[in-house]
């Protein structure tokens, strides 16, 4: 993929950025409550948009930003399937 492509590809990724964004709460959300259940789904799509600027951006992938990000989406995932290893994959994660 050329330097081109990959321009397109993050100008695509920061208007769906800002587009996620902007459908956050203004007032605060708190656990347990229903809207906090979509503010999570908001900000797991926003971190998924965050993995692509990471493979995308520069020729190197910044491996600490990729981590972090994969750490947070594990971590989110693990609050909507508790039964599934996700907590156990982003503790791997934390520990490299």
């Amino acid at each position: 993929m050329n330097v081109e492509n990959r321009k397109d590809i993050l100008k695509l990724v920061d208007a769906a950025h800002a587009r996620v964004e902007s459908y956050y709460p203004e007032t605060p959300v708190y656990k347990n409550i229903p809207e906090w259940q979509e503010k999570r789904r908001l900000l797991l799509a926003d971190l998924g948009l965050h993995l692509t600027q990471d493979a995308m951006k520069g020729e190197i992938i910044n491996e600490a930003s990729l981590r972090n990000h994969l750490f947070a989406i594990l971590k989110i995932c693990s609050e909507f399937f508790p039964e599934a290893p996700y907590q156990q994959a982003s503790e791997l994660l934390d520990h490299t």
